[in-house]
């Protein structure tokens, strides 16, 4: 994770027993993972594999203008026509790197199997893959991620709400224990909504 216990310990200059490292742990991945979906993308770069299914319109289209009607040729030369590329968009961006790309026709065969690295570009949202047919199942697999390291503001955004939360937890346990409410910690849990804007930068918006 972007921010580890002891992280935390040093942040907040204390010293966690063994129980109290397991509940800020689960504190951490908490956070974690809400500021991942608030941004829609991992916060840390990972290799991801994922499968896609190439639209079964896929197809073809005359090179020539679309508004000539090739059955009043009288030149006795066919239409060229060409493939474009099919765009693939993965669930995890920004795309850093694609190790593989696999190609499977619906019926198998001898032109299954991996794709060279011409046949593909790598782009920011995913990738533009030029050897592909109707109904071909493809199979990629990239790293993607940002770079939490690289963005202090998202660290320090998670030491300040797991801040707040360990001070709940450590004062709702106390209370407990003592059978009265001490209410010394703010009753704000996670990210604010302040907190929450100041990372709009970062969040991923599709169309």
């Amino acid at each position: 994770m972007l921010v580890s216990v002891e992280d935390l310990a040093t942040y907040m200059d204390v010293k966690f027993t063994n129980r109290q490292i397991r509940a800020v742990e689960m504190i951490l991945q908490g956070l974690h993972s809400e500021l991942e979906s608030n941004l829609r993308r991992p916060i840390e770069v990972n290799s991801y594999t994922e499968s896609h299914m190439i639209p079964s319109d896929f197809g073809s289209f005359p090179v020539s203008a679309h508004l000539y009607d090739f059955t009043m040729d009288t030149t006795g030369n066919p239409p060229n026509y060409v493939r474009p590329a099919v765009t693939i968009y993965m669930r995890n961006s920004p795309v850093i790197n694609v190790d593989s790309v696999a190609v499977y026709p619906p019926t198998g065969g001898a032109s299954a199997g991996l794709v060279n690295g011409t046949d593909y570009i790598v782009q920011r949202y995913g990738i533009d893959l030029y050897r592909a047919l109707s109904n071909d199942r493809v199979e990629v697999t990239y790293t993607a991620g940002l770079d939490g390291e690289a963005i202090p503001h998202l660290k320090l955004l998670i030491l300040r709400a797991a801040t707040r939360e360990a001070q709940n937890m450590h004062d709702d346990v106390v209370g407990l224990k003592d059978l009265e409410t001490r209410n010394v910690a703010p009753l704000t849990t996670g990210f604010t909504e302040e907190e929450v804007r100041s990372v709009r930068r970062w969040r991923r918006i599709r169309i």
